[in-house]
């Protein structure tokens, strides 16, 4: 129970994960801090909108941490603390992590990760080698870490999930997924024993705000960092200037010198980013090797076949041609079985359109 007192503590606004913590070490306990009286609260030596907003806060919603616990135990979302042992002890190295974070899957604390993160409007060369560098990654038993948004980052998800685990960091509540496609892939991630996590409260909105703290996260899980492709000011360029200054090791992949998309990446590299050109130069770096595991019959289910049918050989088709021929599937499900037609290597995507491999 006491999990939920921080998670409630932190959701209150001017407090965060610094003030929360050294609430927690005046008073024993987050439950002590949430039942302590006004005065302990005002002489606790943290600043007066901190104060008022904890006090009116209590006052407003008395039963808030009952009703978080009823929330998470109802959508089945579960709780992690700073203070419970499966906390990932590399995440506790970064200044001010999360005191707490919401998931959904397998957090396996002590799993070694690596990060690809890249341009929400990325190339097909970009998707390819997101996609090949994630898999074989995952394949050599790292666990592939993004940002669940489009482009590079659904890209490395999508690779790992085909020969292994990834972690999906949200920049939002875990409750406000913007898009069904991303709804899809996540409980993709958590159905395969993935990770699906987030520090803000459930009803959080993503805002251009919230993106960049957790990009701390994304960097603060990983020994590493690789961007695929990034423009002079993507959001990657956060997630690796974090890594760098964790002293986590940052990879950057080049690309054509012509295109806007390459710049960030060949900028990290004159900076001293390390250069890659595949998955092997990362495992070589770490001393690992690529455990290659053998290729296992594909089974279809449901009406898996009866969408790879009218997918074809050699041309691309959309997802709105192939839902002009199924009348009888939502469309929601017509994705999510694109989706794993796609996780089972029996077609590729390129920019929206699927061609049978």
């Amino acid at each position: 129970m006491e999990k939920f007192y921080v998670a409630t503590l932190n959701a209150i606004n001017f407090l965060g994960n610094a003030r929360v913590r050294r609430l927690i070490e005046i008073f024993g306990s987050a439950e002590k801090v949430w039942r302590a009286e006004d005065s302990a609260i005002q002489n606790a030596n943290i600043p007066a909108d901190a104060v008022d907003s904890f006090l009116n806060f209590r006052q407003e919603h008395p039963d808030a941490v009952e009703q978080l616990l009823e929330f998470c135990t109802d959508k089945k979302i579960g709780l992690c603390s700073y203070y419970d042992e499966e906390y990932p002890p590399l995440l506790k190295e970064i200044p001010n992590p999360p005191v707490v974070f919401y998931y959904r899957g397998k957090i396996e604390p002590r799993a070694e990760r690596i990060a690809i993160v890249g341009t929400r409007h990325n190339t097909t060369y970009g998707e390819k080698v997101a996609q090949d560098i994630a898999s074989e990654l995952a394949e050599a038993g790292l666990t592939v870490v993004s940002g669940a948004a489009r482009g590079i980052d659904t890209c490395a998800h999508k690779g790992a999930l085909k020969r292994g685990r990834t972690v999906a960091v949200l920049g939002y509540g875990i409750s406000r997924i913007p898009r069904h496609e991303t709804k899809n892939l996540l409980d993709e991630i958590v159905e395969r024993g993935g990770l699906v996590m987030t520090e803000f409260s459930p009803g959080t909105n993503a805002t251009d705000f919230t993106f960049p703290i957790r990009n701390r996260v994304v960097a603060g899980l990983c020994r590493g960092v690789i961007v695929v492709e990034a423009g002079h000011k993507s959001g990657a360029l956060i997630t690796s200037t974090h890594a760098a200054d964790f002293s986590r090791d940052v990879f950057a992949v080049p690309g054509n010198i012509f295109h806007d998309k390459s710049y960030g990446c060949h900028e990290l590299i004159q900076d001293g980013a390390i250069l890659i050109k595949g998955a092997k130069d990362v495992l070589d770096f770490y001393n690992m090797s690529s455990k290659k595991k053998p290729v296992a019959q594909i089974e279809l289910e449901g009406d898996e076949q009866r969408i790879l049918d009218l997918i074809p050989l050699g041309e691309f088709i959309s997802d709105e041609e192939i839902l002009m021929n199924i009348d009888d599937i939502s469309p929601e499900e017509i994705s999510q079985i694109i989706l794993k037609l796609e996780l089972k290597n029996c077609i590729i995507e390129e920019s929206g359109r699927y061609t049978r491999v």
